[in-house]
């Protein structure tokens, strides 16, 4: 495990660990959920809540990483395959704006 870990950078292991402490808590909630009837728990309604945002933290985590690579190749690979650059990264020429005299 450390291996993996050891040559990523910061973002990959926030993931990783993000990802790990997820797993955890659902892990957890089922096990509560599981042993319910012998702890002499009445309500579980609150642990119901608690997945939906676990993992739509994990799915927003995960769209920001993907966000976050897709701004760091547009800048890496700024120009297609041809050695053009494309279309999006074109700019129009600034044209000087003339000055209306008012009567």
């Amino acid at each position: 495990m450390r291996k993996l870990l050891k040559h990523r950078g910061y973002t990959d292991k926030l993931y990783f660990y993000n990802f790990c402490a997820v797993q955890i808590i659902i892990a957890a909630i089922l096990i509560i959920t599981a042993l319910g009837g012998v702890l002499n728990l009445t309500d579980l309604s609150p642990l119901a809540d608690i997945p939906q945002w676990a993992y739509g933290e994990l799915g927003l985590h995960t769209a920001l990483i993907v966000w976050k690579a897709k701004g760091e190749n547009q800048r890496k690979y700024r120009f297609g395959r041809n050695g053009q650059s494309c279309k999006e990264d074109e700019v129009a020429p600034v044209q000087p704006v003339e000055m209306e005299e008012e009567l």
